[in-house]
């Protein structure tokens, strides 16, 4: 009886310990990937970073027209 007993603890023992071995590499794993991908910023009009900064570009250029190449103006104005 005692045997069985041995067995089975010894057994559950081992499956515990793969389990607890391999759940930190998954995770890794896990936050890697999202590193990677960066964080999905999305402002408050519903744009993403691209968007947002060709709209900003677009923005500059149209209020920097005949403006002094000055202060926020500078590499927009035309």
């Amino acid at each position: 009886m005692t045997s069985v007993f041995t067995r089975s603890l010894a057994l559950s023992t081992c499956v515990l310990c793969l389990a607890l071995t391999a759940a930190p590499a998954d995770a890794k794993a896990r936050s890697k990937r999202a590193k990677e991908a960066g964080p999905k910023v999305t402002y408050a009009d519903g744009q993403n970073a691209a968007q947002r900064q060709r709209s900003e570009e677009a923005r500059l250029k149209r209020e920097c027209k005949g403006r002094p190449n000055a202060g926020a103006c500078l590499g927009y104005a035309s």
